[in-house]
């Protein structure tokens, strides 16, 4: 297989004596070169690598090169690749039919190597053109939507939830002494999980963005899995008391290599969904193992669970079954599960899930282990 660092190019034609003299030829300006003496030997050699640019005699036994251009026009995958017919079959119908069958330029035998060797080049400068500016158009499309996504989170998400938080506490401050110590016991209860799923939503936000806007350095070490668990139950126990969930810690030795800060803002999600979409008086289980060749956590609750149909794109932006409300009413934006996904993604790990509706869920996530 050619060098995957050098600008490929496929030599397809019937007369070896032009392979030996083009390949070399070729080969000198630094480029990779295979070749093939048939049609049905180049598609096969296309369908193993992609090249980036393909040499295409016409004359060729069984499948002529005009039969190679439309295979490769048909199909999704080399429907871009620019083809070179070099032939000698210089009249203008043959020329016509090449460029309609989607070849991009036409060299006629016997060909100067000056020409051959500018012609490709400019061929090969357009191509990574083109795969660069589409590279960017598709970046700049999730830019966008990823920053109407923040746009619309700041705008309904933060707002609405910080409204109440105002009007409830505006409303107790004003008329404290026609409220029982009950009543106001509920209300600044209730203002303080308010609080608490403002100040995550806020961490998501800024890490999000900052993951985003490659503000984020990964820097992984050693972690102790069983210790960081512990660390996040000790976090969650006093909402875990207050909904009377029961956490239990189901952990054997595991060690990762990832960053601790990611890995704690991903626990830390992973457990808030797994009490926020649990009922009174459930359980959320942690477990942590190793194998050969990973790390693995698990998130285990026998809550609410997720219906099949939001389950396939639980970790994209767009879905919808993460940013349900919890069993108490809390406010979900769905954002925790797309920052999980992403920083794991950088760690060189995966989250995964599994659920049933009214069984409950596991997120398992998987990180590479030290080495």
């Amino acid at each position: 297989m050619p060098d995957s660092d050098k600008p490929y190019i496929l030599l397809v034609d019937d007369t070896e004596a032009n392979l030996r003299l083009l390949g070399p030829l070729l080969r000198a300006e630094g480029w990779a070169v295979a070749a093939a003496t048939r049609g049905d030997q180049a598609m096969q050699l296309i369908a193993r690598r992609v090249p980036d640019l393909l040499l295409l005699d016409i004359m060729m036994p069984e499948m002529d090169g005009f039969e190679v251009c439309r295979r490769l026009r048909a199909a999704p995958a080399t429907r871009d690749l620019p083809i070179l017919f070099i032939t000698a079959l210089n009249d203008e119908e043959n020329i016509v039919r090449g460029f309609s069958e989607g070849a991009q330029d036409y060299i006629a035998k016997p060909f100067r190597q000056t020409e051959l060797i500018a012609r490709i080049r400019t061929h090969l400068a357009l191509s990574q053109a083109t795969r660069r500016a589409e590279k960017q158009a598709a970046d700049l499309t999730r830019l966008n939507a990823d920053k109407d996504r923040f746009f619309s989170i700041i705008a309904h998400d933060l707002r609405s939830p910080l409204a109440g938080l105002l009007g409830l506490s505006e409303t107790l401050s004003a008329n404290l002494e026609e409220f029982n110590p009950a009543e106001i016991g509920d209300a600044t209860n209730e203002m303080a999980q308010a609080a608490r799923n403002l100040y995550q939503l806020l961490e998501n936000l800024l890490e999000w963005s900052q993951l985003q806007t490659g503000r984020m350095e990964c820097r992984p070490e050693r972690i102790d899995l069983v210790t960081m668990l512990a660390e996040s139950v000790e976090l969650f126990k006093p909402l875990a008391v207050q909904k009377q969930i029961t956490i239990r810690l189901d952990a054997k030795p595991a060690v990762a290599w990832a960053d601790r800060r990611m890995m704690h803002t991903v626990f830390r999600n992973l457990l808030s969904n797994a009490l926020k979409f649990t009922p009174t008086g459930g359980n959320v289980t942690l477990r942590s193992y190793a194998d050969a060749q990973q790390a693995v956590v698990e998130f285990h609750d026998n809550g609410i669970g997720i219906a099949p149909e939001f389950l396939k794109n639980l970790f994209l932006p767009e879905s919808k079954a993460s940013s349900r409300t919890g069993t108490e009413g809390e406010r979900g934006t769905g954002l925790g599960l797309v920052l999980c996904r992403d920083l794991l993604e950088r760690a060189g790990g995966r989250i995964t899930a599994c659920s049933e509706t009214l069984q409950g869920s596991t997120f398992t996530v998987s990180l590479p282990k030290p080495v």
